[in-house]
């Protein structure tokens, strides 16, 4: 005994069929995109981070990629990758989300600084404990406030509670602020490279350590496979950065006082 379609079952069959055919392409054209450097790359970086040193490497990144279009998000605020719609995030929060994978980077090295006008009018600092008697800049923000400053000296450790009469949440405003005589700030190096440099911000305590380093992290979530698009934008800045990061070398001996 055989069986046949009827003529409404084989109209079904064969536009089943393509439908089938259609899904499969879609699914062959997304597979493509993934695995190639072009289509449109979603990126969120840390405002002043993602200004100073990351947009001013684009160019060489996108010449490099000419069939990719970057779309980049300065943030200030804590942020949902996936909720967001971002490929990546880079970001030096020590807190992973949940379903995210976090690939570091480097390590961001702090310094202690002070303008010399600060420094001529209220006096230098030989130990963390002065601290307590000076105008000290806090960052608050919606990451962590950050009032209680560590240090280390060889075996020496201790933690500095700080308090003075100018917080913020944003750190290049903390910046402007310790330049412009307010106080003494605890900051990133990576924001301080020119004006140490160029004498407007002044080194405090130089051979004392300060612990709070925090990692830049590339985060994006968690899949089987990571997009080539994504893994080349991470390698590029891997690369950019390297590893002591560049705007360190400049403070070589600074830290080479820190035992």
């Amino acid at each position: 005994r055989s069986l046949s379609l009827t003529e409404a079952g084989n109209l079904l069959y064969l536009q089943g069929e393509e439908l089938l055919r259609d899904a499969e392409q879609a699914v062959s054209s997304v597979h493509n995109l993934n695995d190639a450097t072009r289509g449109v790359l979603k990126v969120g970086i840390s405002q002043s981070f993602g200004t100073m040193h990351i947009i001013p490497a684009l160019p060489e990144f996108m010449a490099r990629h000419p069939d990719l279009e970057l779309q980049v998000s300065l943030l200030d605020h804590k942020v949902d990758v996936v909720s967001e719609g971002l490929d990546l995030l880079l970001t030096m929060s020590e807190q992973l989300p949940l379903g995210m994978v976090a690939r570091p980077l480097m390590k961001c090295q702090f310094l202690l600084v002070a303008s010399p006008g600060y420094i001529a009018q209220h006096g230098n600092i030989s130990r963390p404990e002065q601290l307590v008697e000076h105008n000290c800049l806090v960052y608050q923000g919606e990451w962590h406030e950050h009032s209680m400053w560590q240090f280390r000296k060889g075996e020496d450790y201790c933690e500095i509670g700080v308090s003075g009469n100018f917080r913020v949440d944003n750190a290049p405003a903390l910046k402007s602020a310790a330049v412009s005589g307010l106080g003494i700030v605890y900051l990133a190096s990576y924001l301080m490279e020119d004006e140490i440099a160029q004498g407007t911000l002044v080194p405090l305590l130089p051979d004392w350590q300060l612990t709070h380093n925090l990692p830049l992290q590339a985060v994006y979530p968690r899949r089987k496979h990571l997009a080539p698009k994504v893994s080349a934008f991470i390698d590029f800045i891997k690369t950019h950065i390297s590893s002591p990061p560049y705007w360190d070398a400049k403070f070589d001996h600074l830290y080479k006082l820190r035992k």
